[in-house]
């Protein structure tokens, strides 16, 4: 199996090592490694969506609280960003 990205919904289980255990709502539990940041974050929520790096190791990339939108700015502000952070890569490829 090829590593990817998977958003995963369940209920945390924190352990004291640089882990998570998540009980998934669709059946099992899924341990993943993650940073002592995440750990403590995820300490303080119970249901939660996470996106995860899928492989033989899975991976938290982020956590949640299920059902919290993240705020997204408006696309003039994300295009502005995209352009500030690659615009000396993009310069050189249209070289």
């Amino acid at each position: 199996m090829l590593p990817h990205l998977e958003v995963v919904h369940g209920v945390i289980g924190v352990s004291n090592t640089p882990e998570l255990r998540i009980e998934l709502r669709k059946g099992g539990v899924l341990t993943v490694t993650a940073t002592a940041e995440q750990v403590e974050r995820a300490s303080r929520l119970r249901e939660v969506s996470a996106m995860v790096a899928m492989g033989p190791r899975p991976r938290l990339i982020w956590i949640r609280q299920e059902g919290v939108d993240v705020p997204v700015p408006p696309a003039e502000e994300r295009d502005a960003h995209a352009l500030r952070k690659w615009s000396e890569l993009l310069r050189r490829l249209a070289q």
